[in-house]
């Protein structure tokens, strides 16, 4: 991400670059191990599309969204877990078949028990907190995440093959996570002033405008690479290339914020250790929570023009 180790006690303006602890540089291999290890996986998964990525996807759903309710909890609220599980399984599943009829009433159905449920704990603390943590949580990790199974099903809407979605899928994982890798990097490498103090103290300005460069050459490579339909031109022309690399390197970076503030308020330091060096899954798809949807939507509206 953007952090470099900048000590509290020295302003920022000043902070001098500090060397890494052994620690750090152990964090790094696994950060890389992990990469090299799930990376393949992704790609499998992304080729083969249908049920396959459905279920890794609500896999990833299921893990965010339990950590995102523990971090929660620490805060002395109570979400209805399994309807938050159960909400956001149907939010994916939705997206996958957007043609489900009654769709408006399952959503409705969800709320409405939602609050009946709060009926239940009446004269205990923090209900409606609960209740609204509850809902949340499901449309920060829930309805952000099916833009991966929207993604990758763009193809029927935009008259590509359907092979073609893992290329759309994989596109959004390479600029955004190459906007983390450059913020990581920059930010340890020349890092000096904070971005923001209050949320996260280990970001910095350099490190985000690190990140910012890297997801606009990541977009422009992708492009000009592997984002073509088969038999086809590239997909999207180097100014789109440009546009959406820039989307996604000041909104990816505003997930990870936003990541961190939740932490923050929880006083969690990561959302859990599943994945080693990274954290848990909020820690590494809270910049895709973003980025995805934005090259998602972007594709769809400008670059296919689909309702």
């Amino acid at each position: 991400m953007s952090g470099a180790p900048v000590d509290p006690a020295v302003p920022p303006s000043v902070a001098p670059a500090t060397q890494a602890p052994k620690r750090g540089h152990v964090s790094v291999w696994l950060r890389v191990a992990s990469s090299v290890l799930f990376v393949p996986l992704l790609m499998l998964m992304a080729r083969a599309g249908g049920v396959v990525w459905l279920a890794f996807v609500a896999i990833q759903t299921l893990l965010g969204l339990e950590e995102f309710y523990r971090m929660t909890r620490a805060k002395g609220l109570e979400p209805v877990r399994w309807l938050g599980f159960v909400s956001a399984l149907a939010l994916l599943a939705l997206a996958y078949r957007p043609q489900t009829p009654n769709a408006s009433l399952l959503a409705t159905a969800s709320l409405l028990l939602l609050l009946a449920l709060a009926l239940r704990r009446g004269g205990q603390s923090r209900v409606l907190e609960s209740a609204a943590v509850t809902a949340f949580g499901v449309f920060y990790v829930g309805w952000l995440s099916a833009h991966f199974v929207l993604l990758r099903e763009l193809p029927w809407r935009a008259g590509l093959a359907y092979g073609d979605g893992s290329s759309l899928v994989l596109f959004a994982f390479l600029v955004t996570w190459s906007c983390d890798t450059g913020a990581y990097l920059t930010g340890r490498a020349f890092g000096r002033t904070r971005l923001s103090a209050a949320i996260s103290p280990r970001k910095t300005w350099e490190g985000s405008i690190g990140g910012f460069v890297f997801a606009v050459i990541a977009s422009c490579l992708g492009a000009a690479t592997f984002l073509k339909p088969e038999g086809g031109g590239p997909l999207l022309p180097w100014p789109h290339a440009v546009a959406v690399g820039a989307l996604v390197g000041v909104c990816g970076q505003v997930g990870d914020l936003v990541e961190s503030l939740f932490k923050r308020d929880t006083a969690a330091g990561d959302s859990s250790d599943l994945i080693p060096g990274h954290g848990g899954v909020l820690d590494r798809f809270d910049s895709l929570y973003f980025g995805a949807p934005i090259v998602y939507h972007y594709l769809r509206a400008v670059i296919f023009q689909v309702p």
